[in-house]
């Protein structure tokens, strides 16, 4: 396993792992009939990025350690990450715009707010399962 498919996968982990805690907590949080607190909702985000940061430090250092430089790109390596990144995209800009130009209709403040941290989660977890899966699979023209 390259190294590249190493941190695409300690990535992918690390993202549903902070995420998926993260957007339960909201749902749970907004059961009740008063919103949660600007700074109950600051807090929540706050500790979901920073645990994030250190675990994606601790496995980018543990594989670096274990592989030697995972910054070394070869041609299959480019093209995979431009295949994931346009598609990721796509899914990016679609959240976006409909948190952009939709959501301020009907919703406001915090709902936008989560609602593009969806998105940008989202278009990342595409754009990690699209690496895994070419690694995997084999990158085909």
């Amino acid at each position: 396993m390259t190294a590249r498919e190493q941190f695409s996968w300690a990535w992918l982990i690390i993202l549903a792992a902070t995420y998926v805690p993260y957007f339960a907590a909201v749902v749970w949080l907004r059961q009740g009939a008063a919103e949660p607190s600007y700074p109950t909702q600051i807090w929540l985000f706050g500790v979901t990025a920073v645990a994030q940061v250190v675990l994606i430090a601790i496995a980018s250092a543990v594989i670096a350690l274990r592989t030697g430089d995972p910054n070394v790109l070869d041609e299959r390596d480019r093209s995979i990450a431009h295949r994931a990144a346009a598609t990721a995209y796509s899914v990016l800009i679609a959240g976006i715009i409909t948190v952009g130009c939709l959501m301020p209709f009907n919703r406001s403040g915090w709902d936008i707010f989560h609602a593009a941290v969806f998105a940008i989660a989202l278009a990342e977890g595409v754009r990690l399962v699209m690496v895994v899966h070419a690694y995997r699979r084999g990158l085909h023209a």
